[in-house]
C-alpha cells in the first residue's frame, strides 16, 4: 500500500512540473497589443497614444509591445467603440464629440464650460465616470480619458474674419463638431460639420470662414496659412477616451492589467497637461506667422454665455427622456466643476 501511494506522489509530482514547465514559457510570452486612433500622429492626440505605448513597453520590461494604427487606418472616430467591442483591435483611443448621440455622460461634459485648464474635464471625467458607471462605456474598461486644449485663452474661433462679438459671428458658416454645432446656432452662425483632416482646403477654398474649436490643432494642421484672425472664448471640449473590451481585458495577464490600471490617471493627466500647452502654443505659433489676435469684451462674452446657457437644458431633456439621471449627474457635473476649476485659478 504504501509503494502504491508512494507512486501516486511520484506521478502527482512529475505533472506538476510538466505543467509549470509549459506554462511559465506561456507567461513570459511576448505580447502585442494594436492601438487604434482616429487622427494624426504629430496631433496631441497622436502624441498621447505615443506616450501611452512608451508607458507600456517600459513598465513591462518590453514583454508588450503596442502598435499604433494611426489617422483610422483601422478604425475611426465614428465605429471606434464598436470596432472594441468586435476585436478589430485591443484598445481604442477616440474623441466622444463624433457621436454626441452614444456618449451622454461625455457629452455634459463637452459642452462649452468655463474650464480653467484641460486637466479639469478629464478629473470630472474619472470621478463621473467611477461614480455612475455609465451605460455608455457598457463592454469596455477606460483605461484612460483625455481632452483637446480647451482651458481659458486656447479655444475659441480662428477665422478668415474679424470676431469681436456676436454680431460678426451671424450668419457665418463655420467649422465645428459634437456639440460645437449646437452652440454656433445659438450664437447665430452656420454650423458646418467637418474632420480636421478636411478643415484646411475648406478654409482655403472659403468653403467655410472659420473654425470653432481648441487652438491646438492650429499648429500641427498649418491653419495658420489659411486664417487671418484668432478669439479666444469658450469651446465645446472633446472628452477622449482609451478604451479595451472587457473580454479582451480579462485575456490579459494579471502583471499587465495591474501595469495598465497604475498608469491610468498618470497617463490622463499626462495627455491633458499636453493639450493645454499645445493649445497656448496654437496663439503663440499663430500670432508668430503674421495672425491677428482679438479679443471679445468681457459684457460681450456675459451676453453669448448667456445665449449659451441652454446647452444644459436641451441636454437634460434629451437625455431624461432616454432614462438618465440627468439632474443627479448635472448637480455631479457642476460641484466638480468648481471643485477643480478652482484648482487652476
Amino acid at each position: 500500500m504504501k509503494r502504491i501511494w508512494l507512486v501516486a506522489l511520484a506521478v502527482v509530482m512529475i505533472g506538476s512540473m510538466i505543467i509549470a514547465g509549459c506554462s511559465a514559457p506561456a507567461a513570459d510570452k511576448p505580447i502585442t497589443l494594436t492601438l487604434a486612433h482616429w487622427t494624426t500622429p504629430p496631433s496631441p492626440p497622436g502624441k498621447a497614444a505615443e506616450q501611452w505605448k512608451a508607458m507600456v513597453e517600459e513598465r513591462t520590461d518590453g514583454k508588450v509591445t503596442v502598435d499604433i494604427m494611426h489617422t483610422g487606418s483601422l478604425l475611426h472616430g465614428q465605429n471606434m467603440i464598436e470596432g472594441i467591442l468586435e476585436g478589430t483591435a485591443d484598445v481604442g483611443w477616440n474623441v466622444s464629440a463624433f457621436r454626441p448621440e452614444r456618449f451622454p455622460m461625455m457629452t455634459l461634459l463637452n459642452q462649452p464650460a468655463p474650464y480653467a485648464h484641460t486637466a479639469v474635464p478629464v478629473q470630472i471625467a474619472w470621478d463621473m465616470y467611477n461614480k455612475f458607471k455609465p451605460a455608455e462605456f457598457d463592454g469596455v474598461k477606460v483605461i484612460g480619458f483625455g481632452c483637446n486644449g480647451i482651458g481659458t485663452g486656447g479655444a475659441g474661433f480662428f477665422t478668415t474674419f474679424p470676431v469681436r462679438g456676436l454680431a460678426d459671428l451671424k450668419g457665418k458658416e463655420i467649422r465645428a463638431t459634437g456639440t460645437g454645432t449646437a452652440a454656433l446656432e445659438k450664437l447665430g452662425a452656420a454650423p458646418v460639420f467637418l474632420t480636421v483632416e478636411e478643415t484646411y482646403e475648406a478654409l482655403q477654398k472659403n468653403i467655410v470662414e472659420g473654425v470653432y474649436t481648441t487652438f491646438e490643432i492650429i499648429r500641427p494642421f498649418k491653419f495658420a496659412e489659411v486664417i487671418d484672425y484668432i478669439t479666444p472664448f469658450d469651446a465645446p471640449a472633446s472628452v477622449m477616451f482609451m478604451i479595451v473590451s472587457d473580454k479582451t481585458w480579462n485575456s490579459w495577464p494579471k502583471y499587465l492589467q495591474d501595469v495598465v490600471e497604475g498608469m491610468e490617471m498618470e497617463w490622463s493627466m499626462w495627455s491633458a497637461d499636453n493639450s493645454e500647452k499645445e493649445a497656448q502654443g496654437g496663439v503663440s505659433y499663430a500670432v508668430e506667422q503674421g495672425v491677428e489676435l482679438l479679443e471679445i469684451p468681457a459684457a460681450e462674452q456675459e451676453q453669448m454665455r448667456q445665449l449659451l446657457a441652454p446647452l444644459w437644458d436641451d441636454w437634460a431633456a434629451e437625455f431624461s427622456a432616454k432614462g438618465i439621471d440627468t439632474a443627479t449627474w448635472l448637480k455631479e457635473y457642476n460641484t466638480l466643476l468648481d471643485k477643480y476649476n478652482a484648482q487652476y485659478k
